[in-house]
């Protein structure tokens, strides 16, 4: 299945799922800038080595699935914490999925970055057709929702129709990508040949530390392409839809549609896709 081509879903319209999506994850946000100076002391190791999780994690997912189950009680619930549902797990059959994740850049947010933000999507029948990235330190968000577009605001309430780059030549894109937690474990491809491969080719790289943003990044035009392995489906589900709204591609690394929970993703602003997909695979 091809998640780009795929249709808005028939039923209720998407735009009150949105704007409770808004809502919580603003809600949400200022409960992270308000635990942002104690992050450092309430540290947790999560089941990965270097994987960190805060009580401020915990916090905000408590906000979003506490208001995203009152709201619906009848959808599913991907969180990523497992603070009201099973971490990483569904927690029940359903058309409609909400896939959480309260905090992406746990790690920037206990260093002191403020590349961190809390991530809200809405799938239908496996297919993300609404999303949210809230980045409170940055005083921006980023929504959209399959058939209504994507957008940027800020702080100020200005607001900006997203768009993907015009890029067309490898040797002028700037790109992004991730590295895995536990990237020197035996038998995991820590991303460094695909590193090697790639910049030689492009303008210059970014390792922005925020699965969610890097995508919202390509959306707004700022990246031409970004690639990760590893990844949750909590990680890409929000920030995909909006580049996809903004005119981009979003596949797996073999060109197919496996990318929400196939851990892997790349996506571009879809002039540059089939070259990504070349260097990045010759390895």
């Amino acid at each position: 299945m091809t998640l780009a081509g795929a249709e808005v879903p028939a039923g209720p319209p998407l735009q009150p799922f949105l704007d409770r999506a808004l809502a919580l994850a603003q809600q949400a946000g200022v409960g992270l800038l308000a635990q942002r100076a104690a992050a450092a002391g309430t540290v947790m190791q999560k089941g990965r080595r270097r994987e960190l999780v805060t009580a401020a994690d915990r916090a905000a997912e408590q906000v979003v699935v506490g208001g995203l189950r009152a709201a619906h009680p009848e959808h599913a619930i991907l969180a990523e914490e497992g603070v009201l549902t099973t971490a990483g797990e569904v927690d029940k059959a359903a058309d409609w999925t909400w896939i959480v994740d309260p905090l992406d850049g746990t790690t920037n947010f206990v260093h002191g970055l403020p590349f961190f933000a809390v991530a809200i999507a809405l799938a239908h029948r496996g297919v993300p057709v609404v999303g949210v990235v809230h980045a409170p330190a940055l005083g921006e968000t980023f929504f959209g929702a399959r058939g209504l577009g994507a957008f940027r605001r800020w702080a100020d309430g200005r607001e900006q129709r997203l768009t993907v780059s015009r890029t067309h030549e490898l040797a002028d894109a700037l790109l992004a990508t991730g590295f895995s937690y536990n990237r020197n474990e035996p038998g995991r491809d820590d991303n460094s040949a695909r590193l090697t491969a790639v910049l030689p080719h492009c303008r210059d790289l970014r390792r922005l530390g925020s699965a969610e943003l890097d995508l919202c990044l390509v959306a707004a035009g700022v990246y031409d392409g970004y690639w990760e392995l590893y990844l949750a489906p909590y990680d890409v589900a929000a920030g995909a839809v909006l580049v996809q709204e903004a005119g981009g591609t979003v596949t797996d690394l073999a060109a197919g549609g496996d990318w929400l929970f196939g851990g892997q993703v790349l996506a571009s602003n879809g002039a540059l896709h089939a070259e990504l997909l070349r260097v990045l695979n010759r390895r």
